[in-house]
């Protein structure tokens, strides 16, 4: 397609990219040259050391690559410190804790006579990892239990730590796992674990060993056994995508919400069963410490009173009239998708706007402008250009520091920031429904563009750019990167009618900053966050940041770089 349009350079690059990697699959032991010499045919490319990624590298990964159904694919790099950053929540030491292990029982010794073992895997977000430990401890008295919290770098750097860990735990949790020799270990204890086994958005290998009660995830070809939901409650599944092949996966979110409540009327064990994981699913899906811990007491609280009998012998001391009352705390909601800004922070409380056009209503009023006088907030313009920022939701409910610096950033280089925070999957409907341009309002005026019948005309607002901090296509978003290019029909479509520049700009989530700089960016992540975003249109790629310590953090250089090319 892009050679039809006479982007002949372009094209070329997108093939040699292509062509390399396949051969690195195809090719059983040599060692081909380094593709950095690719940087020279693409015209929209960043500096050589972003899109570096040698032939070795990828030979490498090629083992220890695994399917995915939603976010990441590599394991965590080595994280160091010293870099020159933008402040985030804090950098002090004291925030990391060596000791993965806490309790709420007053030992923290992780005896299993005393409190039921609770393993929880991280995943690529380390950065959380005092979080959850913050939520064990705050769980009640009767919910005894030893949380060991372990991020995706300990199960290979501490091998034996963890395998002990998994192998006397009564309840598993795992998230974001997605490296192959990861899931190879993890795979290889979790029929050890004794209780409920929950993960969350991993390599599809392991989310088959989800389990709580008789529901599981189990493939099987005995229809006399059958796995995973029953057909009533496969039903009720089917009802939350629309009728548009790109929109599917977004249903999934509206599951999580209205799932667990439809369920109460499914009778049968396993429906119960589904339904637990999807209210612990829930919780975990909005995030923050106090769904963290909601979700941890549901868990434990069920698998004491389903075992009542076995805990007493085990020895166990719960008190379980009293674990019995305990009420589920409600759960605290965010919005799936939404709009933010630092002067929105109500004395610590952040309130979003609804969409597009209720925020640009508020951020171009007197009072907005007020505020910003108070707090010696800079603000650009009225008449400035302005951009679009998809962001990731999970980092706005857990106060990612770096949000608030680059909408800052943004604001001080003269550009309106419209931040919308999704989930990940949501990004082509935000395009879509919420987004237009001076090009597509012209077009439809004259009838050479039609809208589709799911925008929304009292939401929306006109934008200069579009800036995804996400990667990933803009269909599907990282539920859809194993079918890339499936939508890029759809997403072409969306970016042609508006006809503005759709840039991808990201920390890095896996690497530290010294790594990135002194390695550029590892493995196939430049793949999923740059090259992929490429085939649906984006360009200009710019890695804001990375990881320092368990926190993500920004290059100031890096920010004002992408804010002067926009």
């Amino acid at each position: 397609k892009m050679w039809k349009r006479k982007n002949h350079i372009h094209a070329m690059a997108i093939i040699i990219k292509l062509a390399f990697l396949l051969s690195t699959y195809l090719l059983p032991s040599s060692e081909p040259p380094s593709l950095s010499f690719v940087h020279a045919f693409s015209p929209t490319a960043s500096p050589p050391f972003v899109n570096r990624i040698t032939a070795r590298t990828l030979l490498e990964r090629r083992r220890r690559t695994i399917s995915i159904t939603t976010p990441f694919i590599l394991h965590s790099s080595t994280l160091s410190k010293g870099a020159d950053v933008i402040a985030t929540n804090n950098y002090d030491d004291g925030d990391y804790n060596e000791n993965s292990s806490t309790s709420n029982n007053g030992d923290g010794d992780g005896d299993k006579s005393d409190a039921v073992n609770v393993v929880l895997v991280t995943g690529f977000e380390s950065f959380n990892r005092a979080l959850y430990e913050e939520a064990g401890r705050l769980l009640p008295p009767e919910c005894k239990i030893n949380l060991q919290v372990f991020a995706d770098s300990d199960i290979q750097s501490k091998k034996e730590t963890f395998a002990s860990a998994v192998q006397n735990a009564d309840l598993f949790i795992g998230s974001l796992l997605f490296d192959y020799d990861d899931v190879v270990a993890v795979s290889s204890l979790l029929d050890d674990v004794a209780g409920p086994r929950l993960l969350f958005e991993c390599a599809t290998e392991l989310m088959s060993y989800n389990r709580v009660g008789s529901f599981n995830m189990e493939t099987s070809g005995d229809e006399a056994s059958p796995s995973g939901p029953p057909p009533a409650v496969k039903a009720i599944l089917s009802k939350f995508s629309s009728g548009k092949e790109e929109d599917k996966i977004n249903g999934y979110i509206k599951l999580l919400k209205f799932g667990p409540d439809l369920l109460k009327f499914i009778p049968g064990e396993k429906a119960s069963d589904l339904r637990t994981w999807l209210e612990a699913y829930r919780y975990w899906n909005q995030g923050g410490r106090n769904n963290v811990k909601a979700m941890l007491q549901l868990v434990t609280q069920r698998w004491l009173l389903e075992h009542q009998g076995e805990t007493e012998q085990q020895g166990h001391t719960t008190d379980m009239a009293a674990l019995e009352s305990l009420t589920l705390p409600e759960l605290e909601i965010t919005p799936d998708v939404g709009l933010l800004h630092p002067l929105l922070d109500d004395g610590g409380v952040m309130k979003f706007a609804a969409n597009p056009k209720s925020y640009m209503e508020w951020r171009l009023s007197s009072a907005c402008s007020e505020l910003a006088e108070q707090r010696n907030f800079p603000l650009a313009p009225s008449d400035a250009p302005r951009v679009a920022l998809l962001l990731y939701r999970k980092h706005v409910i857990t106060n990612q520091r770096y949000i608030q610096d680059l909408i800052r950033y943004f604001e001080g280089k003269g550009l309106i920031p419209v931040p919308v925070f999704i989930n990940g999957v949501e990004a082509h409907t935000i395009v879509r429904d919420w987004l237009t341009s001076q090009h597509e309002i012209d077009g439809v005026a004259r009838g050479t563009i039609t809208r589709d019948s799911t925008y929304k005309a009292n939401e929306a607002t006109s934008v200069d750019a579009v800036v995804s901090t996400i990667g990933f296509p803009l269909v599907g978003g990282p539920a859809g990167s194993m079918e890339a290019g499936r939508n890029v029909d759809v997403a072409s479509a969306l970016l042609s009618d508006l006809d503005v520049p759709y840039v991808v700009a990201s920390p890095l989530l896996l690497q530290s900053i010294p790594m990135w700089k002194s390695n550029g960016v590892l493995g196939l992540q430049s793949v999923v966050l740059y090259s992929l975003p490429e085939l649906d249109g984006a360009i200009d790629t710019v890695v804001l940041g990375g990881l320092v310590g368990d926190k993500i953090a920004l290059v100031p250089e890096r920010v004002r770089k992408l804010c002067d090319r926009l």
